[in-house]
């Protein structure tokens, strides 16, 4: 292991684990009485006054750390460059609705304007419809066709990953434990199979942020992610999944990753639809914060997610050589999974 190696595989993510739980420290006893201060509500499931905003801190350490070590080994490019500044402009667009409630219709154009826009920079390449619908050439679809097929599914999936990010961060320190799981495994996959240099420092520096800020968002949390990080972050999450169908054979891996926030708010969505229920309207409908509601702790609930998520992490290493049975069986697990927490929810309201 040479010098730089050293640096950027083992002492960086230390550095980051531990400059991440000081930085949160120094800003939880600075901005006590700040306008981000979120305030309980009817439908909050916190019951006191709890700092909000921590992507301010996260998502700056996990683009100028990454975006550090590329300019180091050489392997920054020009669309690097462009998604890191996307996602620090949703991030600084997030923080302006964590003061001041930007409509959501708003935040929606502009998530659509940068998800567009990256699938732009990430299918520029010439060869890109002919790759694409080599991997799939049973369907006997017209290159430009499954072209465009690709980008609007990519589009809209990309943009739901964005917003569910968002819509699941409800909970102590629950999407610090899924960006953590994700990243890990991302990193386990990237190391064993695809070996991606790119991919494993981002996964590696994520996964040592997210740990030392779990570190304050744990139960009862001290600090929240705010949609200054659950938004971005969703971002960066989006484009990993993406450029992974594209260019990598682990989009499967990784989708088990993300099985139980998917299935949560996928299944949530669809269950108000069919109830007639304003989707673009804040509300405590996920299973998860049912639980909350019927008394269980954050502790108790997060326990669960922890232990779904080791289960979704051996079926995403399987997955590598039975990509369809681990698939299966991931979906299987988290539908169990809330399946427990509806009946949980009902056994303790009785």
């Amino acid at each position: 292991m040479n010098k730089l190696d050293f640096l950027t595989i083992i002492f960086f993510p230390a550095i980051l684990v531990i400059a991440c739980s000081l930085l949160i420290k120094f800003s939880i006893k600075k901005l006590d009485n700040s306008k981000l201060i979120d305030n309980p509500t009817k439908r909050s499931n916190h019951h006191k006054p709890t700092l909000k905003g921590a992507g301010l801190i996260v998502i700056p350490m996990v683009i100028f750390s990454t975006t550090l070590v590329f300019f180091l080994n050489h392997i920054i490019t020009e669309q690097w460059i462009i998604f890191f500044s996307i996602t620090l402009i949703l991030m600084i667009v997030s923080f302006l609705d964590d003061i001041y409630n930007i409509p959501s219709i708003i935040r929606l154009v502009i998530h659509t304007v940068c998800v567009v826009t990256s699938i732009y920079f990430l299918t520029l390449d010439h060869e890109f419809s002919h790759t694409l619908s080599n991997k799939f050439f049973f369907l006997g679809i017209h290159d430009e066709v499954f072209k465009l097929i690709f980008i609007i599914l990519a589009t809209l999936m990309w943009i739901w990953i964005i917003n569910l990010f968002n819509f699941m961060d409800g909970m102590d320190g629950i999407t610090a434990i899924q960006i953590c799981f994700f990243m890990f495994g991302l990193n386990i996959l990237t190391l064993f199979e695809v070996e991606i240099y790119e991919l494993q420092i981002i996964s590696l520096y994520s996964f040592s942020i997210f740990l030392g800020f779990f570190l304050y968002n744990k139960p009862p949390a001290k600090i929240f992610l705010g949609d200054s990080g659950s938004i971005p972050i969703g971002y960066l999450v989006g484009l990993i999944l993406i450029k992974s169908a594209l260019n990598f054979d682990i989009f499967i891996p990784l989708l088990i990753l993300c099985m139980y926030y998917l299935l949560d708010s996928t299944l949530t969505l669809i269950l108000r639809m069919a109830k007639n229920e304003n989707v673009f309207q804040a509300h405590t409908s996920h299973f998860y914060q049912k639980m909350l509601r019927a008394g269980f702790s954050h502790t108790f609930v997060l326990k669960k997610i922890i232990y779904i998520h080791f289960i979704l992490l051996i079926c995403s290493i399987f997955s590598v050589k039975f990509p369809i049975i681990s698939l299966v069986l991931s979906v299987c697990a988290t539908a169990l999974t809330l399946f427990y927490f509806s009946n949980k929810n009902i056994t303790n309201e009785q």
